[in-house]
């Protein structure tokens, strides 16, 4: 019984030791229209989200019809966010829009992953030949089919780590 004991001892100790330590990232965070310096270690990136509004459907946004909303959910709406980046050092010009996405998130914590479009003025688009140096604008869509976004996050397209965020 005393060696079953020690042994247990032992190995909580052990775990202990071992266990990562919680911690929380060093993310910005702002307000709309602040400009925060994102630093992911391989890249920075000075970003502005300048404002957040509802607009109607970009082209090739997906599937809807003629005053109908896109998903037809009461209150339903695609929002966009007006987005400035700077690219301070980037490895590749293309680079950010592999690692970067923007989350729209609501107050209640629903989570509105961006969706691609065709406009124009897309920030992916926008993205896609940002060299070192350059600075870029475009939009961000979310199809806010529940709640109004409240905070915008950026995030780390491949780790999901909390890169920056701006509360509305």
């Amino acid at each position: 019984m005393r060696r079953c004991l020690v042994v247990m001892i032992t190995v909580f100790a052990a775990t202990l030791v071992a266990a990562p330590r919680a911690s929380a990232g060093d993310a910005p965070i702002g307000h709309l229209g602040d400009t925060l310096r994102v630093d992911t270690g391989k890249m920075i990136a000075d970003v502005t989200v300048s404002s957040v509004q509802p607009v109607d459907p970009p082209p090739g946004f997906g599937y809807n019809r003629v005053g109908v909303p896109v998903k037809s959910y009461p209150n339903s709406a695609v929002v966009r966010a007006d987005v400035a980046i700077h690219a301070v050092r980037v490895p590749t010009p293309h680079q950010m829009v592999t690692d970067f996405t923007f989350d729209g998130v609501t107050p209640f914590g629903d989570a509105y992953k961006s969706r691609p479009s065709d406009a124009p003025d897309a920030l992916d688009a926008a993205l896609a030949n940002a060299p070192a140096g350059s600075i870029v604008r475009g939009g961000v869509y979310w199809e806010a089919y529940r709640d109004p976004v409240s905070t915008v996050v950026l995030l780390d397209r491949k780790t999901g780590y909390h890169l920056a965020q701006w509360n509305l």
